[in-house]
């Protein structure tokens, strides 16, 4: 009899049951979509540096040191091995400029010629070719000197090996991640890498077995030859190599399986409100299947139910939506460049069908328990009675308030504890533990809040004053209200939040290590009577070009000149600014610290002499010498000093060697390509700086904001929804009182007013709340996450939490549409005649 009850009560009350299962959809959408994402991003990682490592049979890897050329004949001697490769990688110079030599990734692709065969034959980069060089262009290559194995010194250090000259036959695509995949490039076969690099050594060697031998002889055959080398199977190795490189995806992958849960969670809230909305509507009913003799347990199982069936509809519905989502997701990454490696399909695991499905169905039934246990307390003659809230107002459980201020000093202490002694464990059991107590306390939080923001609105009239004493007549169902819309905006604004101040903090780290973006330098030249170098000059023609290039914001050409720093043998380029540089350098603190008698070291330059900061030290030059105090200014290798000291040290002797260049984070790539071509051409520049750091920083972080703005999106859905309920709930119980006020002259304009304002409190109650819980958690959580003795630097998106609360205040508006049109249609005969 049950399920019969229950197929026609879904047939007749399948609009009622439509926002659970809205909010059922929303949640297990954003889970599938989360989990198919990185399962997508990991299969393309990879592809990218394991692809080669997991197709062979088996793999051998240093435990100390590297594996040299001796070590890779020897294994590709024996018998047992039929195959074997190497990846290598090879640092030269190039003129003026370096370029890196390297085997044929196995994630590159030829994109025009062919793959480089004979001895002298190479394929360059795809970056390499849009800096000028191209298929059937000769390069000049300087080898490295012959090292002696056995003390790591050259054989001769006073030979100078002959260039190699080397053809250009094709070009080719090394990949998203890889050491070719950044700068200046080329493949080449492995004789010529050895050629160029005597002493070439290798990380891995990737053996094929002969035919009918197995993996285990193998091993034992390798274990001869190497016996100190790891020895493992092609795909050990490769998830090995996967593990090392998905660091950043890792930490994303919790943020969206985090995220995924809270939209979970959040639907429940609402699904919960559901069901009593249900039910409400349903009280005369169930009473009356009561009375026709209907039990306790059947009406029980009636209610969960159709809950197990809304919960598994709904879930796979959802699955659908995300697997939709996720290959939209995966078209847009693409188009977008983010600098996460994806295959060319969408990646479906099994678990990204089976969890969502499961979380989903489970969630719905444990959200139904309670509205299914209170269906079955009231008696068949009570609930025949007509509906409507009782006019005493809900009493406060006061035991829920000392154990939620208990638990929220508790988390507090604990996340304090961990900010200070940096540990991970208890700042994530501080903040669920703290969040748990405000939760707790919102059945007095809310209904406060709502009173003092409701202040105003008592002033705009009746239907202000009634929306206030509305939305706090049923504390519980305010707190339970709230807590939809409160969990996505404290989340949202943590990570928002965390994510400006980790930008900002490491930003700033950067620029303390490296002050200006980038610095171009020329070649120095050389006095005549011996080796000392002499600062070189860069011309105006130059400093023009480089300024013309796409992404460049500023360039300044500075004043150089080659000093000794304390009792150093060889000089160090020093690097002449001032007060005028503001425009190049970012770190404004530190260039009004560069006044004459100072010098600029990074914390590299400060370890190797032996210096802190406040020290002084001797600088000296052509022009004399002087005491110079030591403040933390990074300039790579260069010194940083003020104009005036490196024109009194320089002597005649001062140049203008270098060009200091602010570039946009956002054009990076086709700034980077602009300028190394113009350092490749006769201007023979070397670029050095810290833009590309800069820009990863950047790039991570904008992901990470990506995240939560579709989490907020995902909350404000479920939060309207959960809104939508307790408002038509409200307009349900409140049936009668409000056919009274339309009969007292409350006009329909009004009774939308009065439920368009309880909407909008309960909303902004929740994201004023959230925004203080989110700002909170995200400075304690960053210095929790940060090394100790990091300078943490807070930053406060103020356009993001405007936005955030913008969006709530319309999440309060929409909800109240539909309620509002309900309980405006009522006529007071009608109001009163059916409640």
């Amino acid at each position: 009899m049950t399920a019969g009850w229950m197929l026609s009560g879904l047939a007749s009350r399948g609009r009622r049951l439509v926002a659970a299962a809205i909010a059922i959809v929303i949640g297990t959408a954003f889970l599938t979509a989360s989990l198919a994402m990185l399962a997508t991003a990991q299969a393309g990682i990879e592809d990218q540096v394991a692809a080669g490592v997991r197709d062979a049979d088996l793999v051998a890897s240093p435990t100390d040191m590297w594996l040299g050329a001796a070590d890779l004949d020897a294994v590709a001697a024996l018998p047992e091995t039929a195959e074997v490769d190497a990846p290598a990688m090879v640092y030269l110079s190039q003129g003026n400029s370096f370029i890196v030599g390297a085997t044929m990734p196995p994630a590159a692709t030829l994109v025009e010629g062919q793959l480089p065969t004979g001895p002298r034959e190479i394929a360059v980069t795809e970056q390499t070719a849009e800096g000028g060089t191209g298929i059937g262009d000769t390069l000049s290559l300087e080898p490295l000197p012959a090292i002696d194995a056995s003390t790591g010194e050259p054989v001769d250090a006073a030979a100078d090996p002959d260039p190699i000259e080397v053809s250009v036959v094709g070009v080719v695509n090394p990949g998203e991640l890889g050491p070719l995949s950044y700068g200046r490039g080329f493949v080449a076969p492995d004789a010529l890498l050895r050629e160029l690099d005597p002493g070439l050594l290798y990380s891995q060697l990737l053996i094929h077995t002969t035919d009918g031998v197995g993996v285990d002889a193998a091993r034992s055959a390798v274990a001869t030859v190497l016996p100190s080398a790891q020895l493992q199977t092609g795909p050990e190795a490769a998830q090995q190599a996967v593990d090392q490189m998905t660091g950043e995806t890792a930490v994303l992958s919790a943020i969206l399986l985090g995220f995924g849960a809270v939209a979970l969670v959040t639907a429940a809230i609402v699904i919960a409100n559901t069901f009593m909305i249900t039910l409400a509507q349903r009280a005369g009913e169930l009473a009356l299947l009561r009375c026709v003799g209907g039990s306790r347990s059947q009406v029980r199982r009636l209610v969960l139910s159709e809950a197990l069936v809304l919960g598994v509809v709904a879930s796979a519905i959802g699955i659908g939506v995300g697997i939709a989502l996720g290959a939209g997701l995966l078209a847009w990454a693409r188009a977008a460049e983010l600098g996460i490696p994806l295959g060319t399909s969408l990646s479906i695991p099994v678990t990204a069908i089976v969890l969502p499905l499961v979380a989903g169905t489970v969630i719905t039934l444990l959200a139904a328990l309670v509205p299914a246990h209170r269906a079955t307390r009231v008696s068949p003659l009570a609930a025949l009675r007509p509906t409507g809230e009782s006019s005493e107002r809900a009493r406060t459980p006061w035991w829920r308030v000392g154990a939620g201020a208990l638990a929220f000093a508790l988390g507090c202490a604990l996340m304090v504890y961990a900010a200070t002694g940096r540990d991970m464990m208890f700042g994530v059991l501080g903040g669920v533990v703290s969040f748990a107590g405000v939760l707790l306390m919102a059945v007095v939080v809310v209904p406060l809040a709502v009173r003092t923001l409701g202040l105003g609105a008592r002033a705009a009239g009746v239907p202000g004053r009634l929306a206030v004493d509305n939305a706090v007549r049923n504390p519980g169902r305010a707190a339970a209200t709230s807590a939809a819309l409160l969990v996505g905006v404290t989340l949202i604004t943590m990570t928002t939040i965390g994510a400006a101040t980790g930008e900002r903090t490491a930003l700033g780290e950067i620029d303390d290590a490296f002050a200006v973006d980038l610095v171009a330098t020329a070649p120095n030249d050389v006095a005549p009577d011996d080796s000392t170098p002499i600062s070189g000059t860069i011309d105006r023609a130059t400093l023009a070009q480089v300024s013309e290039v796409g992404g460049v914001e500023a360039a300044r050409l500075v004043e150089t000149a080659y000093l000794r720093l304390g009792q150093q043998d060889y000089p160090t380029l020093a690097l002449g600014l001032d007060q005028g540089s503001s425009d190049v350098v970012r770190s404004a603190p530190q260039l009004a610290e560069l006044t004459p008698g100072t010098v600029g070291l990074s914390n590299t330059l400060q370890a190797i002499h032996g210096l802190k900061v406040g020290d002084t030290i001797e600088v000296s030059g052509p022009g004399g010498s002087r005491e110079l105090t030591v403040f933390e200014m990074g300039m790579g290798n260069n010194l940083a000093m003020n104009a005036e000291d490196v024109r009194a040290l320089g002597g005649d002797e001062v140049g203008q060697q270098a060009v200091l260049i602010k570039v946009s984070d956002d054009t990076l790539g086709s700034t980077m390509s602009g300028l190394n071509e113009i350092a490749a051409g006769d201007a023979s520049l070397t670029i050095q700086g810290s833009a590309s750091e800069r820009a990863v920083i950047t790039q991570v972080l904008d992901v990470l904001v990506l995240v939560t703005t579709a989490l907020l999106g995902v909350s404000v859905l479920i939060a309207v929804v959960g809104i939508a309920n307790t408002l038509s709930l409200s307009v349900i119980e409140r049936h009668r009182e409000h056919a009274l006020l339309r009969g007292l002259g409350l006009t329909r304009g009004q009774m939308r007013s009065m439920l368009l304002t309880e909407g909008v409190l309960l909303a902004v109650v929740s994201a004023l709340i959230g925004l203080a819980l989110g700002l909170l958690y995200a400075w304690l959580g960053v210095q929790t996450v940060l090394p100790d003795g990091t300078d943490v630097r807070l930053g406060i998106p103020w356009a993001r939490l405007g936005l955030i609360l913008g969006v709530a205040l319309l999440a309060g508006v929409l909800a109240s549409v539909l309620p509002a049109r309900r309980a405006a249609r009522v006529t007071p005969a009608e109001g009163l005649a059916t409640a």
